[in-house]
């Protein structure tokens, strides 16, 4: 009887270690420190970033699952760059004034959109 129950337990660890490798290495994280080496990768390709971010963009950190199209970006940007944004999205209304919300399509996906007046700026699914 113990001999089944070890075999049992072993085999359930064997299970989730499998299951939690599988979790960890769908999900990946990318750092650009500008955007044209943004554009020398593929993420953009691959649709984990949107290409209408702004061409001043630095910074970028993304982050996606490799088995879900759903979009996190982060980066920075120089102020008033905002045209490619402007034209490929509707903008909305926020409650912070330091704060300008945009609503933009991204392949089969619809994204929220922060920038901040600092410069920041936020793209994640909705």
């Amino acid at each position: 009887m113990k001999i089944v129950l070890a075999v049992i337990l072993s085999l359930l660890t064997l299970l989730v270690s499998v299951a939690l490798y599988f979790s960890y290495t769908e999900r990946q994280e990318s750092h650009f420190e500008t955007y044209q080496e943004l554009q020398a990768s593929e993420v953009m390709a691959k649709g984990w970033v949107p290409s209408f971010i702004p061409g001043s963009a630095y910074d970028i950190y993304e982050e996606h699952r490799v088995d879900e199209g759903r979009v996190n970006v982060k980066f920075r940007f120089a102020r008033g760059d905002t045209a490619q944004i402007e034209a490929s999205c509707t903008r909305q209304i926020g409650d912070d004034p330091r704060v300008t919300l945009y609503k933009c399509g991204h392949r089969n996906d619809r994204v929220s959109v922060r920038l901040s007046e600092d410069g920041k700026c936020e793209i994640s699914s909705e």
